[in-house]
């Protein structure tokens, strides 16, 4: 099995629209090691690597090789936000309302006078920097980026870099990536850890070292930074600047898996599959390899198809006559109309559209369907809701479902439950809180393009 291409550029972490979530919740992994790894692997004991001052050459980036590592994408600065309905913000209601209760009884008050809610505090210069990358205005982030960067900002600088090395708004200069990648490593961000050992695996602008690369990647894996634990995963497991060694590589790639990095979900899951690095678990690759492919990682849709080709013979993905992988928008609605569901929602200016259930799926409350973005649209997913009051009603679905489509695939515990069947995916999940039985049926090469509304 060859090893997953490239490790990871840390890039803008821009607010994109929300995924529709899974069916099957994104695989639980190990928040220190994978089973049968090792603990963490130790450093060898050497000075912290320092960040030479980068030239600012102008050589056009070079092209990624096969083992080039993942960058980072541009981060979002951190702020201390408190989400709605925490203690803090219930607490200060509390005393609105107290005080707006005394001051009528004294009469300051008059009848129905509101007492008004804080305002939100303006956008800080960083927000704003994200705000207009993410709405393309890469001029305007560059500016408000350079002024922080110039106050010793390292996330700034780190985005500086991003900019310079993907020719955003700015001619691709892999000197001057490299400098700011220098720079905000330095700071000990460790986005620009990252992103600095990435070139100095690369050997961008600056001689190529590996070793010092696994050094970066391991400064910034132990800070958290989920594309270093990937990179460094990466490192291990093709003996690049490190020794080889497997079980060290897993135990990376879990670490970063347990923060859903796509590129580690499916190494990981490449690893159960095979027993690398950790004992072989079939279940468990299904569910990580799922996880990867639903955020549209090429390897793990090929891998489940793979996968599904091993397994006992599985029934065809036709729903309503049609074959899910192979069909679009104005075909799923004819279907549908055939079938006798009754619209609640046909709207091309959405991306799902929505029905009532009850003609098409006996006891199914309402039914969803939601397309990629092309003309015609592709389908990317149906649910399917049920009403299930207890577990007792959940089994039921459950059996339902195997009935047609045979044991599941992999499972975690009775919630939820993963079939695969090649080039689609189904999945049922249980949420005993909201009584509710979704059952869901993703077509993988779409799913990720598909976003909720």
């Amino acid at each position: 099995m060859t090893p997953h291409a490239a490790p990871a550029l840390t890039a803008p972490a821009v607010a994109q629209p929300t995924l529709a979530s899974p069916a099957v919740p994104a695989p639980r992994a190990p928040a220190t090691a994978a089973p049968g790894a090792p603990a963490t692997p130790q450093r060898a004991n050497v000075a912290t690597p320092t960040a030479p001052d980068a030239p600012g050459q102008t050589a056009p980036a070079a092209v990624s090789g096969p083992t080039a590592p993942r960058a980072v994408a541009l981060q979002t600065p951190t702020q201390p936000t408190r989400p709605k309905g925490t203690k803090k913000r219930s607490q200060g209601r509390k005393q609105n309302k107290a005080a707006a209760a005394a001051a009528g009884t004294a009469g300051a008050v008059g009848a129905g006078a509101q007492v008004k809610e804080p305002k939100e505090a303006p956008a800080t210069p960083a927000q704003k920097a994200v705000q207009a990358y993410a709405e393309g205005d890469y001029a305007t982030a560059r500016r408000i980026w350079e002024n922080l960067a110039a106050a010793g900002d390292g996330l700034a600088m780190n985005n500086l870099g991003v900019l310079y090395d993907q020719g955003q708004g700015v001619e691709p200069d892999t000197g001057r990536a490299l400098h700011w990648f220098a720079q905000s490593a330095k700071t000990g961000d460790p986005a620009g850890m990252s992103n600095y050992g990435r070139v100095l695996e690369q050997g961008r602008g600056i001689p190529a070292n590996p070793e010092e690369a696994a050094r970066w990647f391991d400064l910034a894996a132990r800070k958290g930074q989920p594309v270093a634990q990937y990179n460094l995963g990466m490192l291990y497991e093709l003996g690049r600047g490190v020794p080889k060694d497997l079980k060290a590589a897993a135990a990376w790639y879990s670490r970063a898996a347990a923060q859903q990095q796509t590129e580690a979900l499916s190494r990981l899951g490449q690893f159960y599959r095979a027993g690398l690095g950790v004992p072989q678990n079939r279940m468990r690759a299904t569910l990580l390899l799922y996880a990867a492919a639903m955020q549209g990682e090429a390897g793990a849709v090929r891998a489940l198809e793979e996968m599904a080709a091993e397994e006992p013979a599985r029934p065809a993905a036709v729903l309503f006559g049609l074959r899910l992988d192979a069909t679009d928008r104005p075909t799923v609605r004819d279907a549908l109309r055939r079938a006798g569901a009754t619209p609640k929602r046909e709207d091309d200016a959405h991306i799902c559209d929505i029905y009532a259930a009850e003609r098409v799926a006996p006891g199914a409350s309402q039914l969803a369907v939601c397309y990629g973005p092309g003309d015609p649209a592709p389908l990317g997913f149906l649910e399917l809701d049920y009403l299930a009051p207890n577990k007792k009603t959940a089994r039921q679905i459950v059996s339902m479902v195997s009935q047609r489509m045979g044991q599941p695939s992999a499972s975690e515990g009775e919630d939820a439950q993963l079939w695969n069947l090649g080039t689609v995916v189904v999945a049922t999940r249980y949420e005993p809180a909201r009584r509710l039985m979704s059952l869901m049926y993703m077509v993988p090469k779409v799913y990720h393009l598909t976003r909720q509304d």
